[in-house]
């Protein structure tokens, strides 16, 4: 008689653990044992080899080595079992293990950053071995400042023919690919080697109790659904703030299948992916991102939302049962704003879930969202200027052909340029910054403020700490190589002969990290795409606005696409107005609620009426 399926597995997994294979190997192992048993539909074995599974695929994290994008990458790869949790404990009906297993599958590398922020990497090596990697790095940096100088003045030079230019520019270019390399692998070599980092990420592996979350809710009069989207399924959890918790698994009807050109049955990762975006530009965030709405976005919207929102909950999102929307995205919904899903396709005139619902935040975990809420308190009453405004960097700008107007350098409404070219001016940028300053000024908050040719990276830099409320509005610039390492808000180099990146004028997300944002309340980053950038599963998105959170600020209005100048300013100014007369009262703003009056009010100008112009920016953080 042949031994069983199950028993075979038992005896490698015996094996395994004699010779002592690495976690992660015998990790996959109890999950292919858990599988097996559940098949045999016997679940208490079935729910242990899952258990055992997720303990040892943490254990192992704790071994990978790299930065916090290095251990998200590899880390991701154990997310079958999360999912497989997931949908065991769905079926069971234990929905407290669906919420634990949903957040001890996420968001993981962001608590390591928050944990370890402001903390000396390098304390607690030998001295030598400190110096050593201090040297590295300050050596990377300087390498890569120098480089790119040399571009710069390349195209400057008036003792090169123009193929000489062009061959110089080449090589500096390859130089610069080497050392951007280098400059990362320092980054990833101190993470490696720091106690601090390393005790980061065994520490901080329990997520917040499920009491505590609902407690939170019920104070706002709440909604929280957090979603996980899997290879084989997807699920949304439904945490009220009455009544208990709910799980729904995420299904795609005939009709909805046919619409959007996808499968029936359950979603997965790779039907969602094609929905929201693909190479067609045909998906639903590509359609979002245009101007002018096409004849396809509506219905598709409509059936977003009827996959998206269980039809028990679609009623008190929308009769105002429900104050406040707590939205905990997964996968490719990470970039999704709910607000444009259209709870009713009417002809000529849908109704956006803006239009109807409450208002909403984001965050990529839970425990994020909670420990965000729980962030100390710093004392800024003392601050002679508690807003820091930075707008309208005067950027070099292209040259006009002779008959060219005043409008044609401004033609360009996007606040996105590439690098290859030169970075457009944003004239409604100085008009919000101003305005924000006078709104605040009236309610008592002075503000440091900086434009055009003050608006540079040294005077952020100069001014940034001790802010309550912090306000960039310039160029954001998004790189997906290297986990978004460089991409940057581009700002004005400042006045220096010095050859150093933190004085280029773009502000990196490596940067970004190591700013000294404690106590601030709120940063605003009215720029193009801070909220977008490369994603990995379970972790959300490698973002600029990741960057301020981690750097220390309580929240972040930021923005998922390219965005339109004037609407953006217009929307800012709104915003600010209504967290300023909460400031004159003395009385804490909402800061969630604020920005869902300023969309709305965006969304009520005709000229303004279409998702592109108010559905790109959200709010991420607590309320």
């Amino acid at each position: 008689m042949l031994p069983s399926p199950l028993l075979i597995v038992i005896l490698y997994i015996s094996i395994q653990c004699a010779k002592g294979i690495d976690k992660g190997t015998l990790s996959n192992s109890y999950r292919l044992r858990a599988k097996i048993a559940w098949q045999q539909e016997d679940r208490d074995k079935a729910i242990f080899a899952l258990h055992e599974a997720m303990r040892l695929a943490e254990l192992q994290r704790t071994q990978f080595s790299g930065a916090a994008q290095d251990h998200a990458n590899a880390f991701s790869s154990f997310g079958y079992t999360y999912e497989l949790m997931v949908a065991y404990q769905t079926i069971l009906g234990n929905v407290p293990e669906v919420f634990s297993t949903m957040e001890r599958g996420r968001a993981k590398s962001l608590l390591d950053q928050l944990a370890v922020s402001g903390t000396d990497l390098l304390a607690g090596l030998p001295a030598d071995e400190a110096a050593i990697l201090h040297k590295r790095d300050v050596d990377a940096k300087s390498r890569l400042a120098s480089l790119e100088q040399q571009l710069k003045v390349n195209g400057t030079r008036i003792d090169y023919s123009d193929e000489k230019k062009i061959m110089e520019g080449k090589r500096l270019r390859g130089e610069i690919i080497k050392a951007r390399e280098e400059l990362v692998a320092s980054y990833q070599s101190i993470r490696n080697a720091s106690p601090a980092y390393r005790l980061s990420m065994s520490m901080h592996n329990t997520p917040v109790a499920l009491k505590q979350l609902q407690a939170e809710i019920t104070s706002q009069q709440g909604l929280l659904l957090e979603y996980l989207v899997g290879t084989e399924s997807s699920f949304v959890l439904a945490i009220p703030s009455q009544g208990k918790a709910k799980v729904f698994p995420l299904m795609v009807t005939e009709k909805q299948a046919k619409l959007l050109g996808i499968k029936t049955g359950p979603v997965t990762q790779d039907i969602l992916k094609v929905t929201l975006s693909n190479t067609e530009n045909t998906g639903v965030l590509d359609l979002l991102k245009n101007q002018a709405l096409s004849d396809d976005a509506v219905p598709h919207l409509a059936e977003l939302w009827n996959i998206l929102i269980p039809e028990e909950l679609q009623q008190s999102l929308t009769d105002d049962s429900v104050k406040r929307l707590m939205i905990i995205p997964d996968g490719p919904l990470a970039l999704l704003p709910f607000e444009a899903l259209v709870v009713e396709d009417e002809a000529n005139e849908p109704t956006y879930f803006i239009d109807v619902g409450p208002s909403m935040l984001y965050s990529p975990s839970a425990t994020v969202l909670y420990n965000l809420s729980q962030r100390n308190d710093v004392n800024i009453k003392q601050q002679t200027k508690p807003v820091l405004s930075i707008g309208d960097p005067a950027y070099p700008q292209k040259k006009q052909a002779p008959t060219g107007t005043a409008l044609d350098s401004i033609s360009d409404r996007g606040r996105f340029s590439t690098l290859t070219t030169k970075l457009s001016r944003l004239p409604h940028t100085s008009i919000e910054s101003s305005l924000i300053k006078e709104i605040f000024s009236e309610a008592g908050l002075k503000t440091t403020q900086y434009l055009e040719s003050q608006a540079t990276e040294a005077n952020l830099r100069k001014d940034i700490s001790g802010r309550k409320y912090l306000h960039l509005a310039c160029h954001g610039l998004t790189d997906h190589s290297h986990s978004n390492f460089f991409g940057a808000l581009a700002l004005m180099p400042g006045i220096s002969s010095e050859n150093t990146l933190d004085n280029d004028g773009f502000l990196t997300l490596a940067e970004i990290y190591e700013l000294d944002l404690k106590g601030c309340e709120l940063a605003i980053l009215s720029a193009c795409e801070t909220n977008f950038g490369p994603q990995k599963r379970g972790e959300g998105v490698w973002s600029l606005s990741r960057g301020f959170l981690v750097a220390g600020t309580r929240r972040v209005v930021a923005s998922n696409w390219l965005v339109d100048d004037e609407a953006a300013a217009s929307m800012m100014s709104y915003y600010c107005g209504y967290l300023a007369l909460a400031e004159k009262d003395q009385k804490q703003p909402d800061y969630a609620e604020s920005l869902h009056s300023a969309r709305r009010w965006v969304r009520e100008q005709n000229k303004w009426s279409s998702p592109y112009y108010w559905a790109s920016f959200v709010h991420i953080g607590p309320r």
